[in-house]
């Protein structure tokens, strides 16, 4: 089984992009012991990758990824690719200026702290400018969001970015078509393991939410893993569709 596996903030306030320092480690425990080969993201989705795999990524660029996740993953050589959105680092995630329910509102890294990050490894990958719903910007908008994006982590880090990640995994077919012309690879928040058909710019990943416990990740690739994870897609394509958001 080949997945791609999605963290946000290691933090203790237990929320929905939360994972805590203890349950972190254990997952790292787990990614070092070589149960399952970890890849860079790039070589996950390159020629010749391995059947039995995964990549390791973290959206939004929180401090505690420098603080915390990054100096464990580091200790173990494990390859991650941090999606930054530009245009709020050094500030929080209250996107647009607002806290969002039941999320904790956290400090996002600094220019210098992400340049070095990726000086010592990290692939720093796009997660827009500001954040926003893509598919509801116009062209102009859109361009801004993901050109603009690319353009700020170069002009800031001297490395330009090949990844994007969709914030709140929305995306349609436009949106799609807007990131192909910048990056060659674009994440969505589709929940299940890769399939031979994906399309490079539409990757599904494993939310980590679903995975805190490392007792259920130590369970990979089973037959009872991809149960667990088919009932909670379908759980949370429900939730979408009654709320018509993203699932």
């Amino acid at each position: 089984m080949r997945a791609i596996l999605t963290y946000h903030s290691v933090d203790g306030s237990g929320s929905a992009i939360s994972i805590d320092e203890a349950a972190f480690r254990a997952h790292v425990q787990w990614l070092a012991s070589g149960a399952v080969r970890v890849a860079s993201l790039e070589d996950l989705m390159g020629p010749g990758a391995p059947d039995d795999a995964l990549a390791l990524t973290f959206d939004d660029a929180f401090q505690n990824f420098a603080d915390v996740a990054w100096p464990m993953l580091r200790s173990h050589g494990l390859p991650v690719t941090l999606f930054v959105v530009s245009g709020q680092a050094g500030g929080t995630n209250a996107w647009g200026g607002r806290d969002a329910p039941g999320i904790p509102t956290l400090p996002l890294m600094h220019w210098d702290a992400l340049r070095r990050a990726a000086d010592e490894g990290v692939a720093l990958g796009a997660h827009s400018r500001t954040h926003p719903d893509l598919r509801r910007q116009d062209d102009a908008g859109l361009d801004g969001e993901l050109a603009g994006s690319a353009d700020l982590i170069a002009e800031r880090t001297g490395r330009r970015p090949t990844a994007f990640a969709y914030p709140y995994g929305a995306v349609d077919g436009r949106v799609a078509g807007a990131a192909s012309k910048v990056y060659r690879l674009a994440c969505t928040t589709a929940l299940r393991p890769l399939e031979a058909h994906d399309a490079p710019l539409q990757l599904p990943r494993l939310d980590t939410y679903y995975l805190r416990d490392a007792a259920r990740l130590a369970t990979w690739g089973t037959p009872g893993f991809q149960r667990y994870l088919a009932l909670r897609a379908g759980i949370r394509r429900a939730r979408a569709a009654l709320s018509g958001g993203a699932a």
